[in-house]
């Protein structure tokens, strides 16, 4: 039985929790490609309908005959949030010499809660951006035709690559599937690195700019209104870094809002995906004190589930370096 969002806040250290929520990740662009779609419910159903609206119809009436009447492909798509916390564990020890810095007001004072919220959001929120990656990069997720593995001189970091081509293509792709051309690019560093300096990106700017394309210049050579870039890193356990979003690029269609009632939204407008988030989430968790390890636990709690909702919506560049 699904709790309300009542009983949610019942379990909430009011708080930590709105430290956690100021807390941001400047890196992170998981939300960009799946914004947040409310919900109240940890399984919800919200309705999808299909192309009927794009088809041509006669609706042409002669006084006294028939209505057209078209049928329409109905269907009802239950999600559901997972839930995924954390436990970061404070010694006493160092909460005592906070405790005893504070009183003796030393500048170096440790705000123990805030070690324990940064961590903990910190570890939720690559948690999310590692999954959202993983769905995003997946090329059994997209429809034939929306994805292209680039190869030798057909790479972006190649001097005789075309990005410009292949992302103009794609938006047609797009468009001829959806209705809707698509208005975010998501870039990993080395795609981004690669196109700001391909000779096809350069030949669109002036002659007399020495340096790289900029963001801005790209939006408009693109024809996008938003290019994010996926700079996040996660270690392994020999503490070497990966890039999160891989050696790829997608060009999506993504709703500038999906609005505040998840009640009021159906799936007739061609979202590439979104983030189906509990409401109150994340949270922290009470703190509680634990005898074996003498410590202080300070929990964080994020319920959600990423969702590709329209692959016709989003076309993947796999391997453009």
């Amino acid at each position: 039985m699904a709790m309300t969002p009542e009983q949610i806040r019942l379990a909430q250290n009011p708080v930590l929790t709105g430290l956690l929520l100021g807390m941001t990740q400047g890196d992170l662009i998981a939300e960009t490609l799946f914004p947040r779609l409310p919900t109240a419910l940890r399984g919800f159903t919200l309705g999808k309908i299909g192309y009927e609206h794009m088809q041509q119809y006669n609706l042409r009436r002669a006084p006294g005959s028939a209505t057209k009447r078209i049928e329409i492909n109905y269907e009802g798509v239950t999600y559901t949030v997972k839930q995924y916390s954390v436990e970061v564990p404070l010694p006493r020890e160092l909460i005592q010499e906070s405790e005893a810095m504070r009183r003796m007001n030393v500048g170096t004072n440790l705000n123990v809660s805030q070690i324990a919220m940064t961590t903990a959001a910190a570890v939720l929120a690559l948690g999310y951006e590692i999954e959202a990656a993983t769905l995003a990069a997946d090329p059994t997720l997209y429809p034939s035709g929306n994805t292209a593995a680039l190869t030798g001189s057909a790479k972006w970091s190649d001097e005789d690559g075309k990005p410009v081509s292949d992302i103009l293509e794609a938006a047609e792709v797009i468009r001829g599937k959806t209705g809707r051309r698509p208005n975010t690019l998501l870039l990993s560093p080395g795609a981004f690195a690669a196109v700001r300096t391909n000779p096809e990106v350069r030949s669109y700017l002036s002659m007399t700019q020495l340096g790289p394309a900029t963001l801005d210049q790209l939006k408009t050579i693109f024809n996008v209104a938003s290019i994010v870039i996926g700079d996040a890193v996660w270690k392994d356990g020999k503490a070497a870094s990966h890039d999160v979003w891989g050696n790829n690029a997608l060009l999506a269609y993504v709703p500038s809002s999906f609005g505040g009632n998840q009640n009021n939204i159906n799936l007739a407008e061609p979202a590439f995906g979104f983030t189906s988030v509990l409401e109150g989430n994340p949270f922290a968790e009470q703190p509680y004190y634990e005898d074996p390890s003498k410590s202080w636990i300070f929990g964080a709690t994020f319920e959600r589930e990423c969702v590709v909702a329209t692959p016709e919506a989003g076309f993947l560049f796999q391997t453009p370096v």
